[in-house]
């Protein structure tokens, strides 16, 4: 199977571009694999990177007082990134760790910008996925502090039923922002009384 099929399916719901514009794209790409358990980026590096998921999953999490919080899951044909450190080129807070094996394929920051430069159709790209990106963390924001962990819960049951079949739980309630045990009492409930997410 081409490994390139996938990404460019996904970059063309965003931008239409010419073979010569893809063909430049893709050869700034590189691929990697990556253990279970090995990370993308750790605390304190500076994010090089945007990876494109062909297989496998991402944990995106940060250190609060010694404790894991889990902010994203990426899956396949999704980018992972910390785009603040990207961007910024500052140090990242956060770590990436590979949750299954997994495969990727990778845009260095050089890289992207030496196609900014010579194709418009690709700083239209990168700014639609910066909006993306944007309007993915608002709404996670206000999603913590506008729902329940139970309605987070039920939204993740209906929309992203995968999640809770890929994911350990204790991964599943510390993106909800519980403990496990308060996401077995909510499974446990739900299961009892099955009520859609309204």
């Amino acid at each position: 199977m081409d490994e390139f099929a996938s990404i460019r399916k996904f970059v063309f719901q965003f931008v239409p571009y010419t073979e010569e514009e893809w063909k430049a794209h893709q050869g700034a790409l590189t691929r990697r694999w990556l253990k279970k358990g090995e990370f993308l980026l750790t605390e304190g590096q500076t994010c090089n990177h945007v990876s494109f998921i062909n297989k496998g999953y991402f944990r995106t999490y940060n250190m609060v007082f010694d404790e894991e919080r889990t902010q994203f899951f990426a899956f396949e044909n999704e980018y992972t990134t910390d785009y603040c450190s990207f961007v910024t080129r500052k140090p990242s807070r956060d770590n990436i760790i590979a949750m299954e094996d997994a495969e990727v394929l990778q845009l260095e920051y050089t890289a992207m910008q030496s196609l900014y430069e010579k194709y418009p159709v690709w700083q239209k790209f990168g700014r639609l996925i910066a909006e993306y990106v944007f309007v993915f963390t608002a709404y996670r924001s206000q999603d913590l502090l506008l729902r329940s962990p139970e309605e987070l819960y039920r939204q993740l049951m209906q929309e992203k039923p995968f999640i809770l079949e890929r994911v350990p739980l204790k991964y599943v309630a510390s993106f909800l922002g519980i403990t496990p045990e308060a996401l077995s009492r909510i499974r446990k409930r739900l299961s009892q009384k099955p009520d859609p997410v309204g």
